[in-house]
């Protein structure tokens, strides 16, 4: 296949959307905007110099057979993906279809790794879970440390934080749902070079970002399958989220109570209530200038059996929304190239090869900032 590869984009009339249906016009793709609201995309069609758009329901799988079609890149953006994600993989798989999508719910991508690598493999397409900041720059990072580490490296652990001036105001109500609705949903982690099931939040380790210190707390992320892909000796993954919980300054995506007492009855019935009531409050998500106050960063380290760090690598960049975006606008380029043995459920150091993932990565604003 070639880039004349149609692009569809379900889920474009959302908030990461309008600013993934921009950042594909602005690498040059076209893409065919697709959503419920057939007069929220004739608009944002319009503003972005009359762009194709179709009315399809994600939840409909009729409407998506006939969106889809072979060869197509699907890019799916309709958080949150626990109600009717599936739906768009099987669409995307069955009709030859290549699919992306934003996904943060670790259920989702466990289920899309786990289930749909097979089919997809069978089909000749490619089906990357997780696009954007999380958890792209992750599965570069850590595949770099790897490389850099050597033979001894069997454990890798990757932070995710964002900082700068943010509040709740600067995430949208899908972003809140995804990543907070997570915490009540079994997790996952790798062990002994085994998936298992562990509940988010169950683990913390801190970091020293920019001379603060930030506690980080475990999530399920694909990095537990997409290291392994690259380095089938590794044994142990860990994903951390450090923008969970507050920093000094106060700045958190939930109030301390969320992470610290999610496991108990009580405070997992509190923290729902709160869960609730963010979204609720939640805003449509932040304009261009809340966007440029934060700042994303991502570090991964590659540690031998006895958890000594051999390699770090920390790369920072735009924010979540632009970021994810643009490797996704990359990302909906460059899959119709890849080699015709490429394909199933893989991350973006398999798809590309480890070089031209941190080409993409550097393309989308990601530096390394922890090289002498």
């Amino acid at each position: 296949m070639t880039n004349a590869a149609r692009t569809v984009l379900l889920g474009a009339g959302g908030y990461l959307g309008r600013v993934t249906a921009r950042a594909l016009v602005e690498r040059g793709l076209d893409p065919i905007l697709a959503g419920r609201d057939g007069n929220e995309l004739a608009v944002l069609a319009d503003e972005l110099g009359g762009l194709d758009f179709r009315v399809a329901d994600a939840a409909d799988p009729g409407s998506l057979t006939a969106l889809i079609h072979p060869g197509d890149v699907v890019i799916s953006a309709i958080a949150p993906f626990r109600t009717a994600g599936e739906g768009v993989v099987r669409a995307a798989v069955t009709r030859r279809a290549h699919y992306l999508d934003t996904a943060l719910e670790p259920p989702f991508i466990q289920l899309v790794l786990q289930k749909w690598g097979r089919p997809a493999r069978e089909a000749g397409v490619v089906v990357m879970p997780s696009v954007g900041f999380s958890f792209s720059p992750g599965s570069i990072a850590g595949a770099a440390a790897l490389q850099e580490a050597g033979p001894q490296a069997t454990r890798v652990q990757i932070g995710y934080f964002v900082v700068g001036d943010f509040g709740q105001s600067s995430f949208s109500a899908g972003v809140l749902d995804s990543v907070t609705g997570s915490l009540f949903e079994p997790g996952l982690v790798r062990r002994g070079g085994v998936i298992e099931s562990e509940m988010p939040g169950r683990r913390e380790r801190t970091y020293l970002i920019d001379g603060v210190e930030r506690t980080a707390t475990s999530i399920g992320g694909p990095e537990h399958f997409t290291l392994a892909q690259f380095q089938p000796r590794l044994q142990d993954v860990d994903v951390f989220i450090g923008w969970l919980r507050p920093d000094p300054n106060g700045r958190s995506l939930l109030p301390k109570s969320a992470t610290s007492t999610s496991r108990l009855s009580i405070g997992r019935a509190l923290t729902k209530m709160k869960h609730r009531q963010m979204l609720r409050e939640a805003g449509e998500g932040p304009d261009a200038a809340g966007r440029s106050a934060m700042v994303s960063m991502v570090v991964a380290e590659a540690q031998d059996a006895s958890g000594e760090t051999l390699s770090r690598v920390t790369l920072t960049g735009p924010n979540p929304y632009d970021l994810t975006a643009r490797l996704l606008a990359h990302h909906a380029a460059a899959v119709p190239n890849c080699e015709p043995t490429v394909s199933g459920a893989i991350g973006p150091v398999s798809a590309f090869g480890l070089n031209a993932a941190i080409d993409a990565a550097r393309q989308a604003g990601l530096e390394r900032i922890d090289q002498a």
